[in-house]
């Protein structure tokens, strides 16, 4: 029991020892580490110059960030900052002179304010580039239209009444005249669709080709919208109109009606008039070359999706007036 006792005290005085010697240390290191920052050094370092007071209607359109290096001397307190923290210079750039493409920062213009940055203990020996030059262009808006990409294929007998439609259908951006410039439209990610027999109701990301941080987009999204219905196929038969027939002749064709075959909604089939149809051909279209008469559809019902002539050429005799 009383070895025991004798080892634990033991114990305790070489932990007091080294506590002491861990506390000398540090003190010693603390010590020196004052010492060393009391004494005066040269040092370069880069700071980075940072836009403001920029004119509302311009952009700086520099990827990089401009930078400077400035070669101070200083204690070692006064310089150890700008080690902990990024060395940054506002630059106010309604003070700097500009052209119609750059705005230039220069030494001999800044020099008063960048000696004004540092505390009146730090000399700044050199200042290095002497001229730095900032690109910007002019902060535009622009309306862009937007374009539905949609890969689709429907179940059998249904298909689009209409096209797809985009809300909304355009969208704002804001960001520097020459990135928008060549922006006609901005399309919508590409979307598949199988065996679609119903209306069409979707969120889609738009796919933002010119990705930069210039830019501004009033969208990331828009909402997809098509209606979906069960279409069936009929025909009429319309009859022939000829036009610019010169009155000194009688001209007989055949055949004097044509089959048109429409595509339609159930809905709209049961709607459909032979009236709602106007077929013509141009006598003017006639020559030595040409020996039939062309038909043209000139007229459809608008509730219809597709329609065609089911004959392309109509024979014909021409024969004069008798008065």
């Amino acid at each position: 029991m009383i070895k025991k006792i004798i080892n634990i005290k033991s114990n305790l005085i070489q932990g007091k020892r080294l506590n002491v010697f861990v506390l000398f240390l540090f003190l010693s290191f603390l010590i020196s580490l004052l010492s060393k920052l009391s004494n005066t050094y040269t040092q370069t370092l880069q700071f980075e110059l940072q836009p403001s007071q920029i004119k509302s209607n311009e952009l700086i359109v520099s990827k990089d960030s401009k930078t400077i290096n400035i070669t101070l001397s200083g204690r070692g307190f006064e310089l150890l900052k700008y080690y902990i923290s990024k060395p940054v210079i506002d630059v106010d750039f309604s003070k700097l002179n500009k052209d119609k493409t750059h705005y230039y920062w220069t030494e001999r213009n800044q020099f008063e304010k960048i000696i004004n940055h540092f505390d009146a203990r730090i000399t700044v020996k050199t200042i290095n580039p002497d001229t730095v030059l900032f690109p910007y262009d002019r902060q535009f808006i622009k309306k862009i239209p937007v374009t539905v990409l949609i890969n689709s294929s429907f179940a059998v007998g249904y298909d689009l009444v209409d096209s797809y439609l985009s809300v909304p259908d355009s969208i704002t951006v804001i960001g520097p005249e020459s990135l928008l410039k060549s922006m006609t439209n901005v399309k919508t990610k590409l979307i598949n669709l199988n065996a679609v027999n119903a209306t069409i109701n979707r969120i889609v990301d738009l796919d933002l080709v010119v990705k930069s941080n210039q830019l501004k987009y009033s969208h990331q999204k828009v909402a997809i919208s098509a209606e979906v219905a069960k279409f069936t196929e009929g025909s009429v038969n319309v009859p022939v109109t000829i036009r610019n027939v010169p009155e000194a002749v009688n001209i007989n064709f055949f055949p004097k009606e044509i089959p048109v075959v429409f595509y339609a909604t159930l809905e709209a089939y049961n709607e459909i008039d032979t009236r709602d149809f106007f077929v013509e051909c141009d006598f003017n279209s006639l020559s030595t070359d040409n020996n039939y008469l062309t038909p043209v559809l000139v007229k459809q019902p608008i509730n219809i999706k597709t329609a065609k002539l089911k004959v392309t050429q109509l024979e014909y005799v021409i024969t004069p007036k008798n008065d």
